[in-house]
């Protein structure tokens, strides 16, 4: 059983966006999506894949080519569905690195976040809590006390 000590207070604090490094990418801004229960994403246009590798350009200009993890089927809504390829990549959060983390790759040049990281990473791997107030902490290593 986790305790409240546990579940609410050794716990780090992250804003609704921060800025995250992407290896071989750069630094990038993400939305931290607590609504987003499925993977992370990772904006990429011009994807070609051959179904073990795609190749893709980043919001940044950066063109990358990674072998493909898995396709999932997303729902982008109004019904509609997309086919997306999931890559892993090096990402760190403030002083945390996390290796081989699950991206599906997504043409997002309409929307307004280009990388969203998702409920379970937040939850699973960051461990955090989102302060939908703040933004750009993560560095900051502010931590919850009660």
């Amino acid at each position: 059983m986790v305790t409240f000590k546990q579940f609410y207070v050794e716990k780090s604090v992250l804003g609704l966006e921060e800025t995250i490094y992407v290896d071989g990418v750069g630094q990038l801004r993400a939305k931290l999506d607590t609504g987003n229960g499925a993977f992370n994403v990772l904006h990429g246009e011009d994807l070609s894949s051959d179904g073990k590798v795609v190749r893709f350009t980043t919001e940044n200009g950066v063109v990358l080519e990674k072998p493909v993890i898995d396709n999932i089927i997303i729902n982008v809504g109004a019904g509609k569905t997309e086919e997306r390829p999931v890559v892993e990549l090096n990402v760190k959060v403030g002083n945390k690195i996390f290796r081989k983390v699950p991206f599906s790759i997504g043409n997002r040049s309409a929307n307004e976040h280009k990388v969203l990281i998702s409920k379970n990473f937040i939850q699973n791997e960051l461990d955090a809590l989102i302060d939908v107030s703040l933004k750009d902490i993560a560095k900051q290593n502010i931590e919850v006390h009660v």
